[in-house]
Order: C-alpha cells, then structure tokens, then sequence
C-alpha cells in the first residue's frame, strides 16, 4: 500500500485524533507534501466540529425509570436465586444425613417390632420419634423452599 493511500485511511482517524503520535507524525509530514489529501483533512475536521455541535439525543424519563427498573428486579432475583441455592444445597445435604441414619434406626426399628414392640431401653423409641419430626420439618422446609425458588424463576 503507497504511503498516499494509506495516509487517507488514517485522515478520518486523524480528524478524530484517534491515532498514535507517530501515525500523526506521518500524516502531517503527508499533508504538507499533499494538497488533495490536506483539503480532505480540513474537510474530515470540519465534518467532525459539526458532528460534535450536534446534541445527543436522550431517552425519555419514563424509559429510563422503566430501565432502572428491570435493572433492578434482575438484580434482586439474582441475590434471591443465589441465597435459595445456598438453602437448597444444606437441604441436600441435610436429606442425605437423615438417609444415612435411616440404616441404623431401622435395624433398630426391625428388632423392636420383632420384640413384641417393647421400648427397649436403649433410647430407640426417642430416636425415632425425634428423627420422624426432623424428617417432617426437613420435608416442610425443603418444599418451602422449592416453591419458592420455582415462583422466584417464574414457573408455578
């Protein structure tokens, strides 16, 4: 590419001042060598000044509120969506501890049944009652929980 031809791909950049100072070096250098190139540049520069005078245009009040707005509902369903996944995760986990210590309550529950449904002495009774209303309450929470995550996600 000639040094003519690529000084006018730089002219408008130029007029904008989005160039290095070296590019700007070399177009100067060009433009005063170049008459064709230097009417170009004035008239780059001029059309520039013009486009700079003319206004921005604004969006109106009503949709800047209405921007904000959603901005900020997005906002508060990310911050909701975030802690419901923190709950339903310790549900998980919590689901799964009450899984794991179902094996052993109910061996003991097979030999209180196979004993004639005597409460032993070994607190069994306690336990399995203590672990159906943790179930019970794990249950109720965990679809709480789900429910609102679902309404929060916009399903019903």
């Amino acid at each position: 590419m000639s040094e003519h031809a690529r000084t006018r791909e730089l002219l408008p950049l130029a007029a904008s001042g989005d160039i290095s100072p070296e590019e700007m070096r070399l177009v100067r250098e060009h433009l005063s060598r170049c008459e064709a190139c230097a009417r170009l540049s004035l008239d780059y520069g001029a059309l520039g000044s013009a486009l700079r005078g003319l206004p921005t245009p604004q969006p109106r009040e009503e949709v800047v509120t209405r921007v904000l707005e959603l901005a900020e509902l997005r906002l508060a369903r990310r911050r909701e969506s975030g802690s419901d996944a923190v709950v339903l995760a310790a549900l998980v986990v919590a689901g799964w501890i009450m899984a794991l210590a179902t094996w052993p309550l109910a061996k003991a529950a097979a030999v209180w049944m196979v004993t004639g449904w005597r409460v032993p002495d070994t607190g069994i009774g306690t336990a399995l009652a203590f672990y159906s209303c943790f179930g019970l309450l794990l249950a109720c929470v965990s679809a709480l929980a789900v429910g609102r995550r679902a309404r929060a996600l916009g399903r019903k």
